[in-house]
């Protein structure tokens, strides 16, 4: 049975939520047999020393809130979601996100979403996709830990025909013959599908694929349909980015801990010297462990979260977090995309940089025309597409009459300088033109404080390593 839209809540609140990928930054590369298993993502080296020094409760218990934290955040995402569009089926955006998307900070008017909560705990799930030669598309699959641990799309599979079997940890089955397995890692995933669309008159032709694509129980392959339902995800605490900073983190950490295990050796170390002192209960028992003593931890660790997110800045004005969607024993770094960027795909896929201030140091500001220039040798390297997205301080699209948010190289504005470069001015009031008459590339933006997005889609090594950076916000005159 085909995957349909869910009809759970209305259709306009629902495609605001799919904006949740809006800060990624994406997947890993293919060889030719791309095919036969999508690549697994290269996780770094752990930075966790062999003997770790003896800690105070006190260190304990915010180490604990620090390496928690991500899967806090997934945790309330994926019952969200789960209570809007249900489980283990697909659900597709059918419209291009607008000013209305203020559900999820900055939406992105490059893809439309296909999305879906996979609860493993009923056994695997097969995601079958067509061949897509012409068109840039990818399937991330994120654990509830935010590890992007597998992909199916345009660079991980080369856009080829196929079925993926997503199967729990610890499955011992063979999948049917023909099929491919990507083994995953908790068994609560989120599935982010990415598709490219021009514009408007581009959604037909991403919606024709859905009929395409399925997602469904392994057994609709096999005949066997007598799987479970998996039990329910519950309600979340909270919304996914207010994780409390006081002793009831840690008793909600413990009942996600109880779903999800910890995935590395750190983790699991952490977790039961966690368990030991108290810091965290099991199987729903609350933490024994001063609940003062707690306080101060979630405090310290949600401080510690937040100096890292202070810290991101670039000298031209531009930033990124760095190496993303994978992390191995890098607690802080992990934590720090959990906040900043849930979601978020290794650099391979997509590389994408803020702006919050121009080359000088000052805030951008409508009132005051700014051009990005990228010279004719130094445009933004990919072997997919790139574009600049303007926002609201609030990282929502702020509306302008000209209902134009992002301009890229797919832009029919977008047109080349006489010396090969391209000059996208930035303000509030549209540009005068050139000399020859022509209009200049505009990016229209708010009044007053305005943020930059720069997203390069399957991005060259240039841009992964920083050989390559984006060029200062100038301002005009």
């Amino acid at each position: 049975m085909r995957s349909r839209p869910s009809p759970s809540g209305p259709a306009r609140r629902v495609a605001a939520l799919l904006a949740v990928a809006a800060l990624v930054l994406a997947t890993a590369c293919s060889g030719d047999d791309a095919a036969d298993a999508p690549p697994r993502a290269t996780a770094p080296t752990p930075t966790t020393a062999e003997e770790t020094p003896p800690m105070t409760d006190a260190e304990l218990a915010a180490e604990t809130y620090v390496a928690g934290y991500p899967l806090l955040v997934s945790t309330r995402t994926l019952q969200r979601f789960g209570g809007l569009i249900g489980v283990n089926g697909l659900f597709w955006q059918t419209a291009l996100s607008g000013p209305e998307t203020r559900v999820i900070v900055a939406p992105n008017q490059d893809t439309l979403y296909s999305i879906a909560v996979l609860d493993l705990r009923a056994g695997p799930l097969a995601l079958t996709v067509p061949e897509i030669p012409d068109r840039y598309h990818a399937y991330q699959l994120l654990d509830t830990w935010t590890e992007s641990f597998a992909y199916v799309g345009t660079r991980a599979t080369g856009g080829r025909a196929g079925t993926w079997v997503i199967t729990p940890p610890g499955w011992e089955g063979e999948p049917p013959a023909g099929t491919h397995q990507i083994e995953a890692t908790t068994p609560l995933v989120f599935l982010l599908g990415r598709f490219l669309v021009d514009d408007e008159a581009d959604i037909p032709h991403v919606l024709a694929l859905r009929d395409q694509i399925s997602l469904q129980p392994l057994g609709a392959l096999t005949g066997d349909t007598d799987a479970p339902a998996p039990p329910p995800l519950g309600d979340p605490a909270g919304a996914p980015q207010a994780i409390p900073t006081d002793a009831s983190a840690f008793t909600e950490l413990g009942a996600a801990l109880d779903v999800v295990a910890p995935t590395t050796p750190a983790q699991r170390d952490l977790f039961a010297r966690a368990e030991a002192a108290g810091i965290v209960g099991r199987d729903g028992a609350p933490p024994t462990a001063d609940p003062a003593l707690l306080d101060e931890a979630a405090q310290a660790g949600h401080a510690r979260i937040g100096r890292g997110a202070a810290g991101t800045g670039g000298a031209t004005g531009w930033s990124a977090p760095g190496r993303v969607g994978t992390y191995g024993d890098d607690l802080d770094q992990r934590a720090l995309v959990a906040r900043i960027g849930w979601g978020a795909n290794v650099p391979e896929e997509a590389v994408y940089s803020v702006a919050r201030t121009d080359g000088d140091g000052a805030p951008l500001d409508g009132s005051v025309p700014h051009v990005v220039r990228f010279p004719a040798d130094a445009r933004p390297p990919v072997d997919s597409f790139w574009s600049l997205t303007a926002y609201g301080p609030d990282m929502f699209f702020a509306a302008n009459p000209q209902g134009t948010y992002a301009i890229g190289d797919r832009s029919p504005a977008l047109t080349e300088e006489e010396d090969g470069s391209l000059e996208v001015v930035v303000s509030h009031e549209e540009p005068p033109p050139r000399a020859d008459g022509t209009p200049r590339p505009w990016l229209p933006v708010p009044e007053g404080r305005y943020v930059l997005m720069l997203r390069l889609y399957l991005p060259q090594q240039a841009a992964i390593d920083g050989t390559w950076t984006p060029p200062p916000v100038e301002p005009v005159g």
